[in-house]
């Protein structure tokens, strides 16, 4: 017998919406920029077949790179050699769904950490948070939708106008309703997503470091709030009063 369960998509894009939303609210606005200017690189992949082709191609090279130096590593360690099998390297395949959403959880996860560097002492003022809210709504409609379109893959390379990848046999099914028809990916609702995308990363980068020649130094981002100097505690005087 097959269980079938069924996933509201409505519901599920309001969970991870809010799910951003929330971390955005802690972020503030300028880290969460970062990760809107990530999202947008893939919104290209997605939009534009031929450039998903030459990163998933160059991915390739890399992955084959990194598995010879593996390969060549189990002749010298035992421990290399038990961990790892002998077999060609994982093939990253552009018209494969998973090598984007990989790419996706990669590219999110490095944007939280490169929010990090730099920021950390610095406090966020309600404006900041308050973007960052407002961000963190987009980057979550964003992501979600990214990942349903891997997944359905009608805009991958190879694939035809409009196609849908067929559920493989399985004991247990998973059904998803209430999808909208329009995709994140139809003219002109992506142009207007890469274009916010690409202006909110350069306003995040030209706000938060310095470039002045050879010389690359942060910078705190308007509506973060530097934090006032730590007092080095409070000098207690005595004095020795000799005996008569």
């Amino acid at each position: 017998m097959t269980d079938l369960i069924q996933i509201d998509y409505q519901a599920l894009t309001f969970m991870i919406v809010g799910a951003f939303g929330l971390v955005g609210f802690f972020r503030g606005w300028w880290k969460e920029a970062i990760t809107t200017g990530l999202l947008t690189l893939l919104l290209l992949m997605l939009k534009e077949p031929a450039i998903a082709t030459r990163i998933t191609l160059f991915m390739d090279r890399i992955v084959d790179t990194v598995w010879d130096l593996i390969q060549s590593l189990r002749q010298t360690s035992e421990f290399v050699a038990s961990a790892v099998e002998v077999g060609p390297p994982p093939d990253v395949d552009p018209r494969r769904y998973w090598v984007y959403v990989i790419t996706l959880v990669v590219l999110v996860v490095a944007s939280y950490f490169i929010g990090k560097t730099g920021l950390t002492q610095h406090g966020l003022s309600a404006g900041a948070r308050l973007l960052g809210a407002i961000l963190g709504f987009y980057n979550g409609f964003v992501t979600i939708s990214l990942v349903r379109e891997f997944v359905i893959g009608r805009f991958l390379p190879g694939a035809p106008a409009f196609a849908a990848t067929a559920t493989p046999p399985s004991t247990l099914s998973i059904q998803v309703v209430n999808m909208p028809e329009g995709s994140i990916a139809d003219p002109p609702t992506v142009y207007f997503l890469i274009g916010i995308g690409l202006l909110l990363f350069i306003i995040a980068l030209s706000s938060g470091w310095k470039f002045q020649r050879a010389k690359i130094s942060r910078k705190v981002p308007p509506l973060h709030k530097t934090p006032p100097p730590k007092s080095k505690g409070a000098t207690v005087e005595f004095e020795v009063v000799p005996k008569k």
